[in-house]
C-alpha cells in the first residue's frame, strides 16, 4: 500500500466509535454491555422529494478512495433500482411475518397490516401498535396468538411465564425481488420519536455464501434509537433519537461479529432526527465504503491490509483457516446484497448502560418477564408515541451503479 494509502486507514480506524449489539439472526443471544431518476440535492425539510433528473454538482462516488488509490477515470452514474414509494408494491417488497424476536430479543411481532404498513402522500409509514387495542388487554395474559401468513418461525405468540408480544410492527425487504453488488444507495427518510422505537435501514447477503450470520456479512445503513432523552449512564452522551449509527458486521462466527471496528455516529448539534426528512447514503465499491448523512461523510472503511480477516485479527483468535480466503479483498462484502426497513421496540439495543427520562427503562432483564414489565409501564412510554412520530417514514429508495 502507498504512504497515502496507509495514511487513510490510519484514519479510518481513527474514527472508530462505540455502538450497542444488534445482530438479526434467529441462533443468536447477543449480549451487550449488555433491506427513475438520478438525484439532485435535497432539502431535509418535513416533506416527500419529487423525482429529478440530474445528479448534483460534482457528485463522484468514487471521490473519496483518491487518498488511498490512483484517480479513477471519470464516471456516471447508472440509476439501478428507484423506489419512490407511490404505492407499497408487494412485488417488490415481501413483509417477515414472525413471532421470532430476533437476536436482541424485541417486543414487537411482524406483520403484514395496512396499520403498520402503508404509504400515503409519496412516503412509506412503518408504525408500531399495540397488540391490546386489536385484541384486549385480558388477551395478553391469556390468549395465543397465531400468523396465518406466517413466513418464518414461530408462527405463534403465546402467554406463560411471560405476555403475548405486545407491539405490531412491519418489516419489509427487497429478497428475491432485488439485491446488487457495489452501487450507491440513498434512502431519504424521518425516523421515529417514542421512548424504546428502534428504526433500522439496513443490508444482507442475498446468499451465505460465507457462512451463516455475520460470516456473509451484514451493512448497517442506518439506526437509531426513538427516545428523546436516553443517555449514556456515564459519558452523559445522547443515545437517543439526536443520534444515528452506520456499521458494517462482520466475522467467522455470532461470538467474532467485530463490528465495533467499522461503526460510525452522527449526532445532530440542533433539532434531531425525528424533525425533518434526511439523507442516508452508502458508497460500496471494491476498494470501501463510506457512509454520509445529508451528504456529509461520517465514516469510511477503505479495504484493510490484510482484508477484513486481518482486521479483525481472527487468525489469532479465534484462529483457522481465513474463511474469506476465496473471495477478493472486499470479503465478506463482496456478494450481492437486499435492502431490509423495519420498526422495532425494545429488545437489548438498549442495555443496562443507558439512562432514560424522566421514567427509567421499563423492563428489566432479570426478571424473567420483561414483555410483561414493558407493557404494565405504558404509562411511562406510551405518551410519548405521538401518532405517525412514532413511525419511521421513507420518501424514496435508489440505488445507483457507476458506468464507463
Amino acid at each position: 500500500m502507498s504512504p497515502s494509502g496507509t495514511a487513510l486507514w490510519l484514519l479510518a480506524l481513527g474514527v472508530v466509535c462505540s455502538a450497542q449489539d444488534k445482530p438479526d439472526q434467529p441462533v443468536i443471544v447477543y449480549y451487550s454491555p449488555a433491506e427513475f431518476d438520478k438525484p439532485t440535492v435535497y432539502s431535509v425539510d418535513d416533506t416527500p422529494s419529487a423525482p429529478v433528473d440530474q445528479l448534483p454538482a460534482g457528485a463522484n462516488s468514487t471521490a473519496w478512495l483518491r487518498a488511498a488509490r490512483a484517480p479513477p477515470p471519470k464516471q456516471r452514474e447508472k440509476l439501478i433500482f428507484a423506489e419512490e414509494f407511490n404505492k407499497l408494491d408487494p412485488e417488490v417488497w415481501g413483509h417477515l411475518v414472525t413471532g421470532w424476536r430476533g437476536g436482541n430479543k424485541e417486543f414487537q411481532y411482524y406483520r403484514n397490516d395496512r396499520r403498520n404498513s402503508y404509504v400515503r402522500g409519496g412516503a412509506l409509514f412503518l408504525r408500531p401498535t399495540l397488540t391490546a387495542r386489536e385484541y384486549g388487554d385480558a388477551f395478553l395474559y391469556t390468549g395465543k396468538l397465531y400468523y396465518p401468513d406466517c413466513n418464518f418461525e414461530p408462527c405463534v405468540s403465546e402467554s406463560g411465564e411471560d405476555i403475548v408480544l405486545p407491539v405490531q410492527s412491519a418489516r419489509i425487504n427487497t429478497r428475491g425481488a432485488f439485491s446488487f453488488r457495489y452501487g450507491r444507495l440513498e434512502v431519504r427518510a424521518k425516523l421515529p420519536r417514542g421512548d424504546w422505537i428502534w428504526p433500522a435501514i439496513w443490508l444482507k447477503p442475498a446468499s451465505n455464501a460465507y457462512g451463516a450470520w455475520p460470516a456473509s456479512g451484514e451493512m448497517d445503513l442506518v439506526e437509531s434509537r426513538g427516545n428523546a432523552n436516553l443517555k449514556h449512564v456515564r459519558t452523559g452522551e445522547t443515545q437517543g433519537v439526536q443520534k444515528v449509527g452506520a456499521t458494517l458486521h462482520f466475522g467467522p462466527n455470532s461470538s467474532y461479529n467485530i463490528w465495533r471496528l467499522t461503526h460510525w455516529e452522527k449526532i445532530l448539534e440542533r433539532g434531531d432526527f425525528a424533525d425533518a426528512f434526511h439523507v442516508f447514503g452508502m458508497e460500496w465499491s471494491p476498494a470501501g465504503f463510506r457512509f454520509t448523512v445529508d451528504r456529509e461523510e461520517i465514516g469510511s472503511m477503505p479495504v484493510p491490509p490484510g482484508g477484513f480477516w486481518d482486521l479483525g485479527g481472527f487468525d489469532k483468535d479465534p484462529g483457522g483457516p481465513n474463511i474469506w480466503a476465496n473471495g477478493t479483498e472486499l470479503a465478506p462484502f463482496d456478494r450481492k446484497f437486499y435492502i431490509i426497513l423495519n420498526v422495532a421496540v425494545g429488545g437489548t439495543f438498549f442495555p443496562n448502560g443507558m439512562v432514560n427520562k424522566p421514567y427509567p427503562r421499563a423492563w428489566n432483564w432479570t426478571s424473567g418477564h420483561p414483555l410483561r414489565e414493558f407493557w404494565e409501564h405504558r404509562h411511562w412510554w406510551l405518551p410519548t408515541w405521538k401518532g405517525e412520530h412514532a413511525a419511521m417514514q421513507v420518501d424514496y429508495v435508489r440505488v445507483y451503479q457507476n458506468v464507463p
